[in-house]
């Protein structure tokens, strides 16, 4: 069958036993990464704890796919096979393969497909047809501008927030369709205009323009590419700017944790024989270039004390720890230090 994607959770819980396969097609990252989540999800509260992840490129072993079918868990455990097609289409033995899986799927396995948006005859080729008969298919769609302002309300509810219509319109012409930069937007709003009683926010378009300004005065994403250039003198430069202009040190903190996790997660993939091409296809174009150099770069570090260090720049800046008397200005030496060490210096500790 098909079913929509903003249906597919609902649809998830209505289901007594799991679908026994799964296609995702779609171009649109955030979309996708969220719908496999979800089945994933579903698929470990239903049993299947296991997990192969299966990467088909041109040069895939598509008996790959049936040895995993028909492979015994070491604890008789249901598993979930993730099979990540990287080509726009499986080929021709890649079809069959999938073909021939769907005559019998077997009741101790969850296939879960994904892949870029089909196109053309492809939505209607032969494996495909097997896979909605006997599965399920949700085709990823980019939104149109009205559906992605509906998103990114709904998304600001979600956070706590109460946005006025002009604040969603203004939001939604900032991001251009890139759902990844909303939720980026809406992490940053939340975190520069939460109240400590954790009330709902309201924010209208005033907060956004505030908002927006403070990424360009600021250049609050300059200093993420700096580091991710690994450009030591203009993370320097950035980082005083910064200070100066009093941003937030909650703002840059949340800039460079995030950045750690994310750095931290690449290189875990990769250790894991995840494609370099699959990890960025998850992020914003402009982004992916700089975010390669970083990951060429960071892939091989003791990530264990970098994150250790984020820990505590936040206690630190919470007024927490050992050191927490040392006030602001240690904060933002921590946070100059941190984004000096993502940036390929290794710098020891006062």
């Amino acid at each position: 069958m098909k079913v929509n994607a903003d249906q597919l959770e609902p649809f998830l819980q209505r289901q007594k036993d799991i679908p026994r396969a799964f296609l995702i097609t779609g171009d649109e990252p955030l979309q996708v990464m969220e719908a496999c989540d979800a089945i994933r999800l579903q698929a470990k509260n239903q049993g299947f704890s296991e997990r192969d992840v299966l990467h088909a490129d041109n040069k895939f072993d598509w008996g790959t796919l049936l040895g995993a079918s028909n492979a015994l868990s070491l604890f008789s455990e249901k598993k979930l096979i993730d099979l990540r097609i990287e080509t726009k289409t499986p080929g021709r033995i890649g079809s069959q393969a999938i073909r021939d899986y769907m005559q019998n799927p077997p009741d101790d396995k969850v296939l879960l497909m994904q892949m870029p948006k089909l196109v053309g005859s492809a939505r209607n080729s032969a494996w495909v047809k097997a896979v909605e008969k006997s599965g399920v298919v949700v085709q990823i769609w980019d939104l149109s501008p009205p559906q992605t302002m509906a998103w990114i309300a709904k998304r600001m509810r979600a956070a706590g927030m109460r946005p006025s219509n002009d604040a969603v319109r203004l939001l939604t012409e900032r991001v251009e369709g890139n759902l990844l930069a909303a939720m980026q937007e809406i992490s940053k709003l939340k975190l520069l205009f939460q109240s400590d009683d954790n009330v709902e926010i309201v924010i209208d378009d005033k907060h956004v323009l505030e908002s927006v300004s403070d990424s360009s005065r600021f250049s609050i994403f300059d200093l993420s590419n700096a580091v991710m250039m690994g450009d030591m003198r203009r993370v320097q430069h950035i980082h005083h700017n910064l200070k100066e202009e009093g941003v937030p040190v909650q703002l840059m903190l949340w800039t460079l944790s995030d950045l750690s996790r994310q750095l931290y997660s690449a290189s875990f993939s990769l250790k894991n024989g995840i494609p370099v091409s699959q990890i960025l296809s998850k992020m914003p174009r402009p982004r992916q270039k700089p975010f390669q150099v970083a990951l060429q770069r960071m892939q091989y570090v003791d990530w264990p004390p970098i994150l250790k260090k984020n820990a505590q720049i936040d206690r630190l800046s919470k007024g927490q720890g050992d050191i927490a008397n040392k006030g602001l200005g240690r904060v933002w030496s921590d946070l100059l230090e941190l984004a000096l060490i993502l940036a390929g210096t290794a710098v020891i500790s006062e």
